[in-house]
C-alpha cells in the first residue's frame, strides 16, 4: 500500500474524528473508504455532504442538511458508527466562522465513537482553528499496478470491439508508465483519445498519452512540454556528455534497480552560451525516450500564478506526478540562487535542495547554466547532481560535425562545401554562431533565387564577430572556474 493511504489508514484504525484527504478523484478515494469501512465497521457504506444535495445516507436526504453545521449536527447525532464524506466543505469554512467551530464540537463529541468526518477536496485550505483537532493527507495518484489493470481492461474492450492489439510486454507497460501522472479519469480519456477510430492498437500511439500530459503540465503556467525530439546525431561534439548519457539509458528500468543502481538525479551542464547546453537536455530526454519539461523560472517569479514559492513547490509535485521524466531547468543561476536581500529566492534555493535529496519519484533534472558562480556552493556539492559538465567553445573536428549538421539539416548537399576548411577559419565560434551564420547565408541565396553556396558563408563569417571576442574575458572566467570542478564535455582539445 502507498505510504500516504497507509498513513489514511492509520489515523482510521486509531479512530482520528476529522481527517482531511486532498484529492480531485472522488470516486476513487470514496471507493478506498468505503473498503476502510468493510474493515472496521463490516458494513462498506458512506453517508456524503455536497452544497447541492445536503447530508446523504443510504439513499435518504437528512431534512434542511445543505446547511453544512445541520449536517455535521445530523453526524454527531447519528446513534450508529460510520463514515461520512463532506466535498468541498473549503468555501464554506473560509465563510463561517460557525462550520468550524461545529467541526471542532465534532472532535471532541466523536473521538472514541468510531465515528469519523473526512473533508474531501483538491483545495488545501484549512482554517487555523483546526489545524490542532484535523489530521490531514494528501491521496496519492494512481500507480502502476492501478493504472495497468486499467491498461488492460481498456485492451480487453478494445479487443471486444473487433480492434487489433499489437503490442509485446514491454510496449504495454510503455503505455503504462506513459499514463503516470494522470488520475484514473485522466488515464481512461488520454487512452480513449488515443485509440479513437484505430482499427489497430501498436506501440506508436503511446505519443498521445503524452499529449494528454501535456494539457495537465499547461494547467501549471509555469511548466512548457517539448514534444520536438532530437537524437545524439543532431548533437556535435560533445563525447564524454554522449558516452555518459549512452551509459545511462536503461537507468530507470528495474533491471537497474535488481543490479543495486540507483535511479540517476540529474546533471548540470555549464560553460559558453550557444554551445549545446539546451541540446543535450533535449537530447537526454529523446535518448532515454522521455517527456521533457522546461520549468521556466521568469515566469515563477512574475507572480502570475501566485507567489513564486508556492509556485515553485506546486511544479515540483506536478513533475513528480508524471514521472518519468526529464526536468529541464535553463539558465538555472538566474532563477535558484542565494540572493541576498531576496527572501523568495532563498526560500526556493532551500526548497530545491531538499527536493533534490529527498524526493523518491523518477524525476532527472537537466540544469544549464552560464555563470556558474552565481550558484550557491550547497548546490554544486556531490549528492545534488550526479555530473557536472563544462561545454566550452566546439573544436576544430566538432565544428566539422556542427557545419554538418545544420547544413544538412536546411536541406544543403554537404559535399558541395569544404567543410574542414570552413571549421578551420571559424575557430572560436559557437554551434549556434555557425547555425545563423548558415541561416543569414541562405537568405542571401534565397533572395537571388540561387542554391547556397561557400562564398556567401565566408563573406557572412567576414562581416560578424563571433562570441570569442566580444566575451573574451568572461570565457577566460568560465574556463578558470571549470578547470579541476567540472568534467569536459568534449573528448577532444582544439588543435
Amino acid at each position: 500500500m502507498n505510504p500516504s493511504m497507509e498513513a489514511i489508514r492509520q489515523s482510521i484504525l486509531v479512530g482520528q474524528p476529522l481527517i482531511q484527504i486532498l484529492s480531485y478523484e472522488e470516486k476513487r478515494v470514496e471507493g478506498f473508504l468505503l473498503r476502510m469501512a468493510e474493515q472496521v465497521h463490516k458494513a462498506p457504506a458512506l453517508a456524503h455532504w455536497d452544497i447541492n444535495h445536503g447530508l446523504v445516507k443510504e439513499n435518504h436526504s437528512v431534512p434542511e442538511s445543505r446547511d453544512p453545521v445541520i449536517a455535521i449536527d445530523a453526524v454527531i447525532n447519528d446513534p450508529e458508527p460510520g463514515f461520512t464524506v463532506f466535498r468541498d466543505l473549503g468555501p464554506e469554512m473560509r465563510r463561517s466562522g460557525r462550520v468550524v467551530r461545529k467541526l471542532r464540537d465534532a472532535y471532541k463529541i466523536l473521538k472514541g465513537k468510531r465515528k469519523i468526518i473526512f473533508l474531501l477536496s483538491s483545495d488545501e485550505y484549512f482554517p487555523q482553528d483546526l489545524k490542532k483537532e484535523i489530521d490531514i493527507f494528501p491521496f496519492p495518484l494512481p500507480g502502476i499496478d492501478e493504472l495497468g489493470a486499467l491498461f488492460e481492461r481498456f485492451l480487453e474492450s478494445m479487443r471486444r470491439s473487433g480492434r487489433q492489439i499489437q503490442l509485446n510486454e514491454a510496449e504495454r507497460r510503455d503505455f503504462v508508465i506513459a499514463a503516470q501522472g494522470l488520475t484514473l479519469d485522466e488515464a481512461y480519456k488520454a487512452y480513449m483519445k488515443a485509440f479513437h477510430n484505430q482499427p489497430l492498437i501498436t506501440a506508436g500511439l503511446v505519443k498521445g498519452i503524452h499529449e494528454e500530459k501535456k494539457q495537465l503540465i499547461m494547467k501549471e503556467n509555469v511548466l512548457e512540454y517539448f514534444t520536438q525530439r532530437f537524437t545524439l546525431d543532431d548533437l556535435g561534439g560533445l563525447d564524454n556528455l554522449k558516452d555518459w548519457l549512452q551509459k545511462r539509458r536503461r537507468a530507470f528500468t528495474d533491471a537497474a534497480r535488481e543490479f543495486g543502481l540507483e535511479k540517476p538525479r540529474g546533471f548540470l551542464c555549464m560553460g559558453v552560451s550557444g554551445c549545446g547546453k539546451s541540446l543535450s537536455a533535449k537530447v537526454t530526454a529523446s535518448l532515454w525516450k522521455l517527456p521533457l519539461f522546461r520549468l521556466d523560472m521568469n515566469l515563477v517569479y512574475s507572480g502570475m500564478a501566485g507567489s513564486p514559492e508556492l509556485v515553485f513547490s506546486r511544479a515540483l509535485q506536478t513533475m513528480d506526478s508524471v514521472a518519468p521524466a526529464v526536468l529541464w531547468i535553463d539558465e538555472i543561476e538566474s532563477g535558484i540562487s542565494d540572493k541576498q536581500g531576496d527572501s523568495s529566492s532563498s526560500r526556493i534555493l532551500g526548497y530545491f535542495l531538499t527536493w533534490m535529496q529527498e524526493h523518491t519519484s523518477e524525476i532527472f533534472v537537466a540544469a544549464t547554466a552560464n555563470r556558474i558562480d552565481l550558484l550557491p556552493a550547497e548546490l554544486l556539492r556531490r549528492g545534488r547532481f550526479d555530473q557536472i559538465f563544462f561545454i566550452d567553445l566546439p573544436t576544430r573536428r566538432e565544428r566539422e560535425e556542427i557545419f554538418s549538421i545544420h547544413l544538412k539539416a536546411k536541406g544543403n548537399d554537404v559535399s558541395h562545401f569544404n567543410v574542414p576548411q570552413l571549421a578551420q577559419i571559424t575557430k572560436g565560434w559557437s554551434g549556434s554562431e555557425i547555425e545563423q551564420v548558415i541561416i543569414s547565408a541562405m537568405y542571401e541565396a534565397f533572395n537571388e533565387n540561387r542554391p547556397l553556396s561557400e562564398d556567401d558563408l565566408l563573406v557572412i563569417f567576414g562581416n560578424s564577430v563571433p562570441l570569442a571576442t566580444t566575451m573574451e574575458e568572461q570565457i577566460k572566467k568560465i574556463r578558470s572556474w571549470a578547470h579541476n570542478r567540472a568534467v569536459r564535455a568534449s573528448k577532444d582539445v582544439e588543435y
